[in-house]
């Protein structure tokens, strides 16, 4: 995630690992019985399983990158990414949009219109300030990025019929939105902690 530190506490809540205890798993002496015990097993096996895919994506990350035509770092890709698909803005929507600090992204922005990915334009709403643009070098690298990355899932999922490819999209899709949705309730718990019982 590039939520960077508030993210990481998301994560280090909800993708808990499995080698320390399931997020999921009940206190000592206090087991489910019933239906419940299956329910609970369920979810937790879903945040082991998310514990091995992001582990599993961290692994690919670099050794995917290394293909790529041109040297840019993941966080580069993350903000070009954002560029292309949402349009123009300024530095700060920037930051916004990838949930990151400001000052961070205007370090890597300046960095990205050095090497010709990105361009600053006047803003036409105003005129003082400026907005970040994907430059045609930039554009190449996303479609080069994207082409890539197809390449890997086409392989990957070489064995899948188009039914299971159809039914993991959708599935993805719906686990993303609720994911999104839930986040600002792990922060808070994360933030506001119970209190420990004496």
């Amino acid at each position: 995630m590039s939520a960077d530190v508030t993210g990481a506490i998301a994560v280090k809540t909800v993708l808990d690992d499995p080698t320390t205890g399931p997020a999921l798993a009940e206190p000592p002496g206090e087991e489910p019985t019933g239906s419940d015990q299956g329910d609970v097993r369920d979810y937790a096996e879903v945040a082991d399983a998310m514990v091995r895919l992001t582990r599993a994506f961290a692994r690919l990350k670099n050794q995917f990158l290394a293909e790529a035509r041109d040297s840019v770092e993941w966080s580069a890709h993350l903000l070009i990414n954002t560029l292309t698909a949402e349009g123009p803005m300024r530095s700060s929507a920037l930051a916004e949009a990838v949930q990151s600090d400001p000052s961070t992204i205007s370090r890597q922005v300046q960095a990205l219109v050095n090497d010709g990915f990105v361009e600053r334009r006047a803003d036409p709403a105003d005129g003082r300030a400026s907005v970040l643009v994907v430059t045609d070098r930039g554009r190449r690298v996303h479609l080069d990025h994207k082409r890539l990355r197809n390449q890997h899932y086409q392989t990957m999922l070489a064995g899948w019929t188009p039914e299971e490819l159809h039914t993991l999209t959708q599935l993805l899709a719906r686990f993303t939105d609720d994911l999104d949705a839930a986040r600002p309730s792990w922060l808070r718990s994360e933030q506001n902690p119970e209190p420990e019982e004496n």
